[in-house]
């Protein structure tokens, strides 16, 4: 049976289900408003968290609605009736079967557990998509096995990583808050591909939410130890699901501590002279994290197995099985460095900026289509006024853009060159736009400031 076929119209919500919902809504509502009160006269930041936590949710419900009534289902619904699965074995009474699978500790024994009364789980062989089903199994169970409750709750989870990334942004560039929140909080395709029971959702909420934790432990030095801990079970939920996202941030990572490191200096003679030795030594320290990481990003450690798995990827993606045949084509190249890098280029452009209008198939990737053109817009527009060598003497002044941008590259670069297909592209992409995207406003912003200096 194909993935796009796994659904039923049990998944729509019942009479009781939409009175679920409904309650659902209004605690969530409640808590979501009390919590803003509470902490909207220290900070300000906090008079979007209510418009941007419904915003997440009325994304998701419409994501439902699409994946049910247009598209037929699809993974999130295999993911969805995969997590019903296990948690009617813990209905059944089988605890001991349960918890064992979220632990992902998958065997015979476990597996003979299921049964036509709790049906089996999909994607029992893989094991990073089968931790989407795991991790979701705690959503279902608290959301009385309705697809569209266990995606609100979901959601309301998932945006606490997004938030925790707009607090991050906005301490640093208080300003610019309300671009901030457009830029991050709002924006359209990575809301939708963000808000769905899918790895995206998760793996978009643990990138967000591991820069806040790496943020307050090495630059702020505040909370040490809740956000240790936070950002040990972030790193596990990326590596359970996509950890090429870990390779893709640690750069940046390694230099937006150095960088800050290297700021503080005051004699300049002295900075000049420290700072390539804190850059070797940040590198140093990052191989060694991979090192640390384990058999989970083995396959990424060398650029030959990168490259090789590029190269695979983008060969299956054109088969065009489960995204249809939505394709680009950025040009066949070898399983090597140089093969990569010469298709830099083209790689990067197809993350940030396609679909373009004209190559949109459908309702769907129309409006990815018209967002990457309003974004090209706005790209365009500050390399027209600010220009190239300005703009990167900006991003390389201030620590949380360089980060930014250098996540963004590495990330759109490799996604860019691996996809192939704009269904997959437009998912894949969703990390990489939560900081491009505030990246081009506080740009633009910096424009705006000088052009009133200069009066």
């Amino acid at each position: 049976m194909k993935v796009s076929q796994i659904w039923d119209e049990s998944l729509l919500p019942s009479i009781m289900d939409w009175a679920i919902i409904f309650i659902y809504l209004i605690i969530i509502f409640l808590i979501a408003r009390s919590y803003q009160n509470k902490k909207i006269e220290a900070n300000p930041a906090y008079k979007f968290f209510l418009s941007g936590l419904f915003f997440k949710i009325f994304i998701g419900f419409v994501f439902c609605l699409i994946y049910t009534l247009y598209y037929g289902g699809g993974d999130t619904t295999a993911y969805f009736i995969s997590s019903e699965a296990c948690v009617n074995l813990l209905l059944k009474g089988n605890i001991g079967n349960f918890f064992s699978l979220l632990s992902d500790h998958r065997d015979v024994y476990n597996w003979s557990a299921f049964d036509l009364s709790t049906n089996w789980p999909v994607y029992w062989r893989d094991t990073q998509a089968f931790s989407v089903v795991r991790f979701t199994s705690i959503f279902t169970f608290w959301g009385f096995m309705n697809y569209f409750t266990t995606t609100i709750l979901l959601d309301t989870f998932a945006f606490l990583g997004i938030w925790k990334l707009f607090l991050v942004f906005t301490e640093i560039y208080p300003k610019y808050m309300k671009s901030l929140a457009i830029g991050i909080l709002f924006i359209p395709s990575v809301g939708f591909w963000g808000s769905g029971i899918l790895k995206d959702t998760y793996t978009l909420c643990s990138a967000c939410w591991l820069t806040y934790n790496f943020y307050m432990i090495f630059i702020k030095k505040q909370k040490i130890r809740s956000n240790i801990l936070m950002l040990i079970i972030n790193i596990y939920i990326i590596i359970s699901l996509k950890p090429y996202i870990i390779i893709a941030l640690l750069p940046g990572i390694i230099m937006w501590t150095s960088f800050n490191r290297i700021k503080r200096i005051q004699n300049k003679a002295l900075r000049l002279f420290v700072s390539p030795a804190l850059i070797v030594f940040g590198i140093l320290i990052g191989i060694g994290s991979l090192s640390l990481l384990g058999d989970s990003v083995k396959k990424y450690k060398d650029i030959d197995s990168i490259a090789k798995k590029a190269q695979v990827t983008q060969q299956d993606l054109t088969r065009g099985n489960a995204y249809g045949n939505n394709y680009y084509d950025v040009g066949k190249f070898d399983a090597s460095l140089s093969g990569m890098l010469s298709k830099a280029p083209v790689s990067i452009t197809a993350a940030l900026f396609r679909p373009f209008l004209w190559e949109a198939k459908n309702p769907v990737m129309l409006i990815s289509g018209l967002e990457n053109f309003i974004i090209l817009l706005l790209f365009i527009y500050i390399m027209y006024r600010v220009g190239p060598f300005k703009t990167i003497k900006i991003i390389m002044g201030e620590p949380l853009l360089f980060f930014s941008m250098l996540f963004i590259l590495i990330f759109a670069f490799s996604v860019g060159i691996a996809s192939a297909n704009f269904g997959a592209l437009v998912r894949y992409r969703i990390p990489c736009m939560i900081f491009f995207v505030p990246l081009l406003f506080i740009l633009y912003e910096r424009l705006k400031d000088i052009r009133a200096q200069n009066g």
